[in-house]
């Protein structure tokens, strides 16, 4: 892409078919940037250097665990993301960031205990907006991907897996290659997509992950909206265990 360093290129171009066809939430385009777009975006005359190299890398390996531990997940918004990464810091910091999110993936995916089929509610800051809410004095102004954010929700996957070994009621032993559903509406990819969709249109997404300053918001019951969506959609079913 214009603009980028051919050593750049080299680290970002082969991530376009990981991300599939690249869907986006946001109504105004037809697909997600792809990582080589995002880098070039983000960069704007500042592609050479280790802070851009550790940029590639990072965001490659973001990338790559997204794809390996969600291979179904649909919609790749990484704008945020990306942008969150790229502003960590210096090399080392951007890096660290990077694998804050790898472990995150790694721990939640499809080859952990919990198994989840989408990246969507980290990404689009549903997981965010539930933790915000519940002390908004404290987290209101802790950000989706900041470290503090990350730290609970390294400490929310070990109690999770803790909850799993004792086969709770809500987050029990899978069986076979099941996915892990806990909510109260379908989550198969053709309902999830038309789901997320509809929420796109009526405005009720956390966290706008299509735009770099994502547009964060927690203060509206976003649970409770997509869960009412999903209702209306025909989608409710039986929590099950």
């Amino acid at each position: 892409m214009k603009g980028l360093p051919e050593d750049i290129l080299a680290g970002l171009e082969p991530l376009s078919p990981l991300v599939g066809e690249a869907a986006s939430l946001d109504t105004r385009r037809p697909r997600a940037l792809l990582p080589v777009e995002l880098a070039a975006r983000l960069m704007d005359g500042e592609a050479s250097g280790d802070k851009a190299r550790a940029f590639t890398q990072g965001l490659g390996n973001v990338v790559r665990a997204l794809a390996e531990d969600f291979p179904e997940n649909i919609f790749w918004d990484l704008d945020f993301l990306s942008c969150r990464m790229w502003n960590a810091g210096g090399p080392e910091e951007v890096l660290g960031f990077a694998r804050r999110v790898v472990t995150l993936c790694r721990g939640f995916g499809n080859k952990s205990e919990l198994r989840f089929r989408y990246a969507h509610d980290f990404l689009y800051g549903y997981d965010w907006a539930r933790w915000v809410v519940r002390q908004p004095e404290k987290r209101a102004t802790i950000g989706p991907f900041d470290l503090a954010f990350f730290d609970y929700l390294e400490g929310r996957l070990q109690t999770l897996v803790e909850l799993i070994a004792e086969n709770d009621d809500k987050y029990g032993k899978l069986q076979g290659q099941e996915f892990r559903n806990p909510f109260g509406f379908c989550r198969e990819p053709r309902e999830e997509a038309h789901l997320h969709q509809v929420l796109a249109q009526a405005d009720f997404i956390p966290v706008k992950a299509w735009r770099f300053d994502g547009d964060c918001r927690w203060d509206l019951p976003f649970t409770d909206l997509r869960t009412e969506a999903a209702r209306r959609l025909g989608l409710a079913r039986e929590a099950t265990s």
